[in-house]
C-alpha cells in the first residue's frame, strides 16, 4: 500500500504571475526607453542568430532529432525579441502584445522563482506501507523487510531540493527561454531532468534565447539524463511520459521535484493531467510471484484446452446488439424489474458477484466476467445451488485466470493481457499465439473486465448497470440486496477493498463515497471509453448505475429506455452462443514440451546474477545510486525487447521497480547523505537476497499456481531464511465462504421477466 501524493505543480507563490508583481512599476518604466536603445536591439538579434547555430550544433551532436525539427522551424505565431538595457532578450507576442516575462531582468525573475522552488518546496515521495501477504510469496517478503528498515530510522519530514543539493527526477512544465535551467543546476545536481513545453515556438525562441550548447556539454560530459517532451498533445503526453519511465526506471517516478516555470492554458492543461494520472505510472505495477502465477494460469488454459478469443473482427450482426454489463452494487436494484423485462433483447455480462443477484433476480448472464488469478473465486461460485447454471454462461476473462475458476466453466472465452509477461512473451516466440485477441485495463475490479471484454470484443452499444465503483453518499450498502454472498453467507463488504477514502461526483447528481480501488476503476473504465471513442466513433456507452460519475459514459435512468427496447426483437441467443464457442473463440495448439522450454531457468538465473553483480557496486553518493538502479532498470528494458529474453526482465521488473523506490526514499530521508548511503546500502543487501532466492521459485515454471505453491515451500515458511531478510511463517489460505449451513432457497435458476 502507499500513501497518496499531491499534485507538486500547484504551488501560488512559485508562479510568474506572483513573482512578476514586485517588478511591475521597474517594467513598465522600462519600457519607455525602448525607442533610446534601437542600437542594443540589433546587437541583440546578432547575438540571437549565432547562438541559436551554436545551440542547433550542439543538439546535432547529442539529441539529433531536436536538431533536425528546428533547424529550419518556421514558428506558427507572430512573436519578436526584444532587450532593455541590461541586454537580456525577451520574447513579445506581437499579435497581442503580450510579454512573456514582465518584468526588466528576465534571469533576476527566474532565479527567484528557482530559489523559492528549491528553497521552500520539499521532494515529492511515494510511502509504502507493510502489507498483509495472504498467500506467502516473496514479493512481500522482501518489500515488507524494505519497509521496515526504512521505518527503521528517524526521518526528516521537512527537507528541501537545496539542502539535499540532488534530486534523481525533476519535472519541469513549460521552459519558458530556459533561463531557469542555469540557476536550477547551478544549486542542485539533477539525475534526470524532464522538460515538458507543449508550445514549439517558444522551444525555438529558447534556442535563441538561452544556452543550450554549454548546459548539453554538462549535462552529457557527467552522464546525467534528459527527456524533451516537446509538442505533444494531451493524449501523446502521458504515453511519452511512461515511456521515459519504462526505459529508464520507474522508480524515478515516486522520488521526483515539479514545478511550473511560466503558465498558460495548454500547461494549465498538463498540471491537471498530473494531478490524475500521475500515480498510475507506479500504480499497478505488478510483481514477480504474480506473474510466475498468472503465466502458469494461462499455460494451464492452453494445456488443458480451453478457447482463447480470437482477434478476427466480431461478426457485423452482432455489433450493434445492446450489451448490459452489470456490476452488483447497490444501484443494481433499481434497474433489476428493467434488466429483467428486456433479458432477450441484449447479451448480458455479469461481472463477479453480480452472477450471484442475477441468478437469484431470475436473469440468465450470457458471459461472467472475472478479473482475478485467486483461488478464492470457485468459492463465490459455489454458492449458486444450481450446478447446471453456467452451463452455457461463457466465462470471460484474461489469460492470468485460476485454474480453479477455468475449470467451473464448460465454455470459456480468454483474453491476451499485454501488461502480463505471458502474453506477449508468447506471442513473439510462437505464431499460434498471435490469434489471440489482447484486451486493456481489465483491472483493477471485475468491473472493469466487464466493460473491457465487451469493446475488446468488438460490441459498440453498451449499457452500464450496477457499475457503482462505490456507493452513494447516505446509502448503507456497498452491494446489491439480491446478492446472498454478502446478505446471507457472512461475505464482509466493508474495509480492504471497500474502505471510502473520498467523495467524487455521482452519475445523476450528488456525490459518490468511492476508495483507491474503485476509484482507480473509475479512471481506467473513462480512459479506455476515451481511447476506444478515438479510434472507433461508432462506440456508444450508456451508464444507468447511480454511482460515481464516468465522464465518457452518458448517464440515463433504465425508465427512459424502455421505449427504445420495446422496440427490439429478441435475440436469438443459442446461435449467438454458437458464434461466440465455435468461431469467435478457439483452442490454442502448444504443447507440455514448448512451455515447459519457453521458461528457461538457466537464463533466468544468470539474468538474476547479473543485476546482483550492478547492484552490489554501491556508490558513495546519492545521484551515482541512482544512475545504478538507472543501469539495472536500463538492463531490464533491454531483456523486454528481445523475444528469447523478454519474460525474464518483465517477470523481475515490477518487484524491482518497487524495491528500488524504498531505495530512492532512502537516499533522500535526511540531510546526511553518508547516513543516508547507509540506510540504501542494507536495503540493497536485501534485494540481492531476492535475487538469490527467487530462481528456486521460478525453477517450477509453468505450474506454479496461486494457492497451490505453497507446497513448493516444505518448511511452512515463506522460502528460506536469508542473510539479510528472514522467511515469514506461511499464511494460512484465506477461505471466503464458510460453511455457516446456510441453504439456499433457490436450488433450480428460475427466469423471471416480471
Amino acid at each position: 500500500m502507499t500513501e497518496k501524493i499531491n499534485n507538486p505543480f500547484v504551488h501560488k507563490d512559485t508562479e510568474l504571475e506572483q513573482l512578476e508583481k514586485k517588478y511591475a512599476d521597474i517594467f513598465v518604466e522600462s519600457l519607455k526607453d525602448l525607442h533610446e536603445i534601437t542600437e542594443l536591439q540589433v546587437v541583440m538579434k546578432q547575438d540571437l542568430v549565432y547562438r541559436f547555430q551554436r545551440n542547433i550544433e550542439a543538439f546535432r551532436k547529442y539529441i539529433p532529432e531536436v536538431a533536425k525539427q528546428f533547424e529550419n522551424y518556421k514558428p506558427k505565431t507572430r512573436m519578436d525579441f526584444f532587450c532593455l538595457k541590461n541586454e537580456i532578450p525577451n520574447l513579445i507576442f506581437t499579435d497581442n502584445n503580450d510579454i512573456l516575462y514582465k518584468t526588466d531582468n528576465p534571469f533576476e525573475l527566474s532565479k527567484n522563482q528557482i530559489d523559492k522552488i528549491i528553497n521552500n518546496t520539499r521532494i515529492s515521495q511515494l510511502r509504502y506501507l507493510t502489507e498483509y501477504d495472504p498467500y506467502g510469496q516473496l514479493h512481500f517478503k522482501y518489500n515488507n523487510r524494505l519497509i521496515e528498515i526504512e521505518q527503521s530510522k528517524i526521518r526528516e519530514q521537512n527537507i528541501t531540493p537545496k539542502q539535499i543539493a540532488s534530486l534523481p527526477n525533476c519535472v519541469m512544465l513549460g521552459i519558458g527561454l530556459g533561463y531557469p535551467l542555469a540557476d536550477l543546476y547551478n544549486q542542485v545536481e539533477i539525475a534526470n531532468l524532464i522538460i515538458v513545453e507543449p508550445n514549439l515556438d517558444i522551444f525555438y525562441a529558447s534556442l535563441q534565447a538561452f544556452e543550450w550548447a554549454p548546459f548539453l556539454d554538462y549535462i552529457f560530459e557527467n552522464k546525467l539524463g534528459i527527456h524533451l517532451m516537446l509538442g505533444q498533445n494531451s493524449d501523446q503526453f502521458f504515453l511519452d511520459l511512461e515511456k521515459f519511465y519504462n526505459r529508464h526506471g520507474r522508480f524515478l517516478s515516486g522520488t521526483w521535484l515539479g514545478f511550473t516555470h511560466y503558465s498558460n492554458k495548454k500547461v494549465r492543461e498538463f498540471v491537471a493531467l498530473f494531478g490524475k494520472h500521475y500515480r498510475s505510472i507506479n500504480a499497478a505495477m505488478g510483481f514477480t510471484d504474480d506473474h510466475l502465477f498468472g503465466a502458469s494460469h494461462g499455460c494451464y488454459a492452453i494445456l488443458n484446452h480451453k478457447n482463447f478469443v480470437l482477434n478476427t473482427p466480431l461478426k457485423e450482426s452482432y455489433k450493434k446488439l445492446p450489451v448490459f454489463i452489470i456490476g452488483s452494487g447497490p444501484s443494481l436494484d433499481h434497474d433489476i424489474p428493467f434488466i429483467r423485462k428486456y433479458q432477450d433483447k441484449a447479451i448480458i455480462i455479469a461481472c463477479g458477484t453480480a452472477i450471484d443477484a442475477l441468478y437469484h433476480a431470475g436473469i440468465k448472464p450470457d458471459f461472467y466476467a472475472n478479473t482475478e488469478r485467486t483461488p478464492q473465486i470457485k468459492q463465490a461460485l459455489s454458492t449458486i445451488p444450481d450446478k447446471h447454471f453456467l452451463d452455457d454462461i461463457v466465462l470471460l476473462t484474461g489469460d492470468v485466470c485460476h485454474p480453479y475458476t477455468l475449470n467451473e466453466f464448460k465454455h470459456t472465452a480468454i483474453f491476451g493481457k499485454p501488461d502480463e509477461p505471458l502474453y506477449p512473451y508468447l506471442a513473439m516466440n510462437f505464431p499460434e499465439y498471435r490469434k489471440v485477441q489482447y484486451l486493456q485495463l481489465m483491472n483493477p475490479l471485475v468491473g472493469n473486465m466487464g466493460l473491457s471484454g465487451a469493446i475488446f470484443l468488438g460490441f459498440e452499444n453498451l449499457y452500464l448497470f450496477g457499475l457503482d465503483n462505490g456507493k452513494k453518499l447516505g446509502s448503507n450498502t456497498m452491494h446489491s440486496e439480491y446478492t446472498t454472498l454478502y446478505k446471507e453467507r457472512g461475505v464482509g463488504d466493508t474495509g480492504g477493498n471497500y474502505t471510502i477514502t473520498k467523495t467524487v461526483p455521482a452519475n445523476f447528481g450528488g456525490k459518490c463515497e468511492t476508495g483507491y480501488l474503485f476509484d482507480m476503476s473509475r479512471r481506467n473504465m473513462d480512459f479506455l471509453l476515451q481511447m476506444e471513442k478515438l479510434n472507433r466513433k461508432k462506440l456508444v456507452c450508456h451508464n444507468c448505475s447511480d454511482g460515481a460519475l464516468l465522464e465518457q459514459a452518458a448517464p440515463v435512468h433504465s425508465d427512459e429506455l424502455c421505449v427504445t427496447f420495446e422496440k427490439l426483437p429478441d435475440i436469438d441467443k443459442k446461435a449467438f452462443f454458437s458464434y461466440i464457442t465455435k468461431e469467435k473463440t478457439a483452442k490454442i495448439n502448444l504443447s507440455e514440451e514448448q512451455l515447459t522450454k519457453a521458461f528457461d531457468k538457466e537464463i533466468f538465473t544468470q539474468t538474476c546474477n547479473k543485476l546482483k553483480e550492478i547492484i552490489q557496486n554501491k556508490p558513495d553518493n546519492r545521484v551515482e545510486y541512482i544512475k545504478n538502479m538507472e543501469t539495472v532498470s536500463e538492463v531490464l528494458y533491454y531483456l523486454k525487447t528481445a523475444p528469447s529474453t523478454y519474460f525474464y526482465g518483465a517477470a523481475l521488473e515490477g518487484s524491482i521497480q518497487t524495491f528500488f523506490m524504498q531505495i530512492a526514499r532512502m537516499l533522500y530521508h535526511s540531510k546526511d547523505e553518508k547516513a543516508c548511503i547507509d540506510l540504501a546500502n542494507q536495503g540493497m543487501d536485501v534485494i540481492g537476497d531476492f535475487l538469490d532466492e527467487v530462481p528456486d521459485l521460478f525453477s517450477h515454471m509453468p505450474f506454479i499456481y496461486l494457492g497451490e505453491h505453497q507446497q513448493i515451500y516444505k518448511n511452512g515458511k515463506v522460502g528460506v531464511d536469508m542473510p539479510h531478510c528472514k522467511a515469514p511463517d506461511l499464511p494460512k489460505m484465506h477461505i471466503l465462504v464458510k460453511d455457516d449451513g446456510y441453504e439456499d432457497p433457490l436450488a433450480k435458476f428460475v427466469k423471471k421477466y416480471e
